[in-house]
């Protein structure tokens, strides 16, 4: 047996090492925690959490969406206002080019664009805004293009949309084939441009593939993706 005495000597050896290797740890746990220790901030320095960001746009949506006037039913005002915020959140400029052109969502048995009362206006049928979302969005988006088209169109006589709650003795019927074309290409070439705004718009709010392919594959002479309903004959 070893006596007590080198015993003793080897457990003094080792106290070195013991410090030493106690003094790394606690430099090294000390730092991690002054490194990662959450800090009690004052309140005007608080951090933005992203939770808070994200509620910003829904609330800006909101007001944009209301400098539109929405016309039908609860659930119809509901699904286009849906549809209209996605776009918002999407891409502003956008929605705002949408804003611009149209003034009023209407429910009617039909789907197209129309001037009434010097008014802008995208009618919408039960059977395109029961569709999804994104697909009501690029309904109306469709329309607002054809009221670019047609306010492009007149320039040269001055004629503007009046502001929202006003009227000029101006109607052009929402019938595509009842819109003033020099010709059959005016026309076909019109649409296509309005269907490639609409793909678009479906694209950026999410539609699905189905949805996007059904615009972007339509016919020439298919205005079945951007219209639909009876059309009154121009009065």
């Amino acid at each position: 047996m070893e006596p007590d005495f080198f015993r003793t000597r080897k457990v003094l050896a080792l106290l070195p090492l013991a410090a030493l290797t106690a003094g790394v740890f606690w430099y090294v746990h000390g730092r991690k925690t002054e490194e990662y220790a959450v800090k009690e901030l004052p309140a005007e320095n608080a951090p933005v959490f992203p939770a808070v960001e994200a509620a910003a746009p829904a609330q800006n949506a909101a007001e944009a969406v209301s400098a539109l006037q929405i016309q039908g039913s609860p659930e119809f005002k509901g699904r286009v206002t849906g549809a209209l915020k996605l776009i918002w959140l999407a891409d502003r400029d956008t929605f705002l080019f949408i804003k611009k052109y149209i003034y009023i969502v209407r429910s009617e048995d039909k789907t197209g664009f129309y001037l009434d009362g010097g008014q802008p206006v995208a009618s919408v049928s039960d059977a395109n805004v029961s569709r999804s979302l994104p697909w009501c969005a690029g309904i109306i988006a469709h329309q607002a293009f054809h009221s670019y088209l047609k306010f492009s169109s007149v320039k040269k006589k001055n004629f503007t949309p009046p502001p929202p709650g006003t009227e000029k003795p101006l109607r052009v019927e929402a019938n595509p084939m009842a819109l003033e074309f020099t010709g059959l290409a005016a026309m076909l070439d019109a649409e296509r441009k309005a269907s490639e705004f609409q793909a678009k718009v479906l694209s950026m709010t999410g539609a699905s593939r189905s949805e996007i392919r059904e615009v972007e594959k339509r016919g020439p002479r298919d205005f079945s993706a951007g219209h639909d309903g009876s059309y009154a004959a121009t009065p």
